[in-house]
């Protein structure tokens, strides 16, 4: 610089020295053999004080800055842009924002180099503030989701306690119905029970009264064979058609016969329904449990539909028959009242070596797409107010789920729909 004239020389030390950036000039070896006023102030030394030092008596705690590199690119002739923590002379610390840039001699070698440095301390500390705040805010928002997460688990069971007090309610009031149709079946059982017997009982005498009658009058018959009598009698006895009168009262007789029987079989199936409440558990033939409830509703299907039943010989499975038949029940009379007229009810049974299958397929008037999800939602009625209380098909699915087997619903309306029930063979009880 001794070759510049004095007015470049005097120019460029007023930069240097009003510069308000901290400027450090250091040799090859990098010692320091200039900084500015504005070092000065920054870092507490004096001019004299830092002059032929090396600078890292500035140097602190910094483990970010990689020196190794930093000197691997200044030695190659190259500008350095970092940061260092450093420390002033009263041991404050502080952050500088650094340009190293190397100064050439003619030939081209090393001489100096230049360090033009920032206090960004103001800019670190807001930084940090910043880093602190945002994980703050990621902590709190992550302790909002865990609440939030807290909160719709504790909607959802107290969805799950709400419905769950729906279907104990609705078990209650379908339990206390069924008890008491189950009363009056019972007695109404009880009083055709008792007539029904003694008619039975009489109409099997009768046969037997007729049977000896018809031998008599063949046993006169013979013995009168040849005399005088023979004639009138014949003429009498075509007279008031006797061969029809004894062949239309044993007819008479077979069919009030089977009638009886017929109907001591509804009596047994309204005894059997009227212990709906009884929790026995036993070994059933799911068919007698369909032949049961065939019987209690036959009313209600003989004048809308026909009845095919194709049910195979079914091995026997552990499960309260009364509960089974109620199901079944509570079915055929949604499939009768699905259907207007003319129309027709399919049963059929089968089993495989795991489960016992039960299906039931009508013709009525089926359930819209909207509606099946929710066919076995408690309290859930398409039925007008009055005629039905939304509870056979939910309790129902709770008596099938109970006893470890399931019920699907298919349907298209006007066409039909169709139930499925399977069941295994040993039951699984279900909390």
């Amino acid at each position: 610089m001794s070759d510049m004239p004095s007015i470049e020389q005097s120019l460029l030390m007023r930069v240097l020295e009003q510069n308000p950036a901290s400027i450090v000039i250091t040799d090859p070896d990098a010692t320091i053999t200039y900084v500015n006023p504005r070092f000065c102030e920054l870092t507490g030394y004096l001019f004299n004080e830092v002059v032929g030092q090396n600078p890292r008596i500035l140097k602190a705690d910094d483990s970010q800055t990689d020196y190794v590199q930093m000197w691997k690119t200044l030695v190659a002739g190259h500008q350095w842009r970092g940061e260092f923590y450093n420390k002033k002379k009263n041991g404050e610390n502080y952050w500088e924002l650094a340009l190293i840039t190397v100064i050439l001699d003619a030939q081209g070698r090393i001489i100096n180099y230049l360090a033009i440095k920032e206090d960004i301390t103001e800019r670190k500390q807001i930084e940090g503030e910043l880093e602190r705040t945002v994980a703050q805010a990621i902590q709190l928002s992550a302790e909002l989701e865990f609440q939030n997460a807290e909160i719709e688990t504790q909607r959802q069971e107290l969805d799950k306690a709400y419905t769950d007090l729906k279907v104990a309610q609705s078990q209650m009031l379908q339990r206390e119905k069924m008890a008491s149709i189950g009363l009056l079946a019972a007695g109404v059982a009880h009083e055709i029970n008792n007539p029904i017997g003694f008619v039975s009982s009489n109409l099997r005498s009768l046969g037997k009264y007729l049977h000896k009658l018809t031998e008599y009058v063949a046993f006169i018959e013979s013995g009168i064979k040849g005399s005088p009598f023979e004639e009138e009698c014949l003429q009498k006895r075509r007279a008031i058609k006797l061969d029809y009168l004894f062949e239309d009262c044993t007819d008479l007789i077979a069919e009030s016969v089977d009638g009886t029987e017929r109907v001591s079989k509804i009596v047994q199936s309204l005894k059997t329904f009227s212990r709906v409440d009884q929790a026995e558990v036993k070994l059933t033939d799911l068919n007698e449990c369909l032949q049961s409830a065939i019987a209690i509703v036959w009313n209600e299907i003989k004048y809308k539909a026909e009845l095919e039943k194709n049910l195979s010989p079914l091995p026997e499975i552990l499960c309260n028959p009364q509960e089974i038949t109620q199901v079944f029940t509570n079915i055929l009379v949604n499939a009768a009242q699905a259907i207007e007229k003319d129309g027709k009810i399919q049963i059929t049974s089968s089993a495989d070596t795991n489960t016992v299958t039960v299906r039931f397929e009508d013709n009525g008037c089926g359930i819209p797409e909207q509606n099946l999800e929710r066919i076995f939602e408690p309290f859930f009625t398409t039925k007008k107010v009055g005629q039905g209380t939304g509870l056979g098909m939910s309790i129902s699915y709770e008596v099938i789920k109970k006893h470890g087997g399931d019920i699907r619903v298919a349907s298209r309306v006007g066409e039909g729909t169709v139930f499925t029930m399977t069941l295994p063979l040993r039951r699984i009880e279900k909390g």
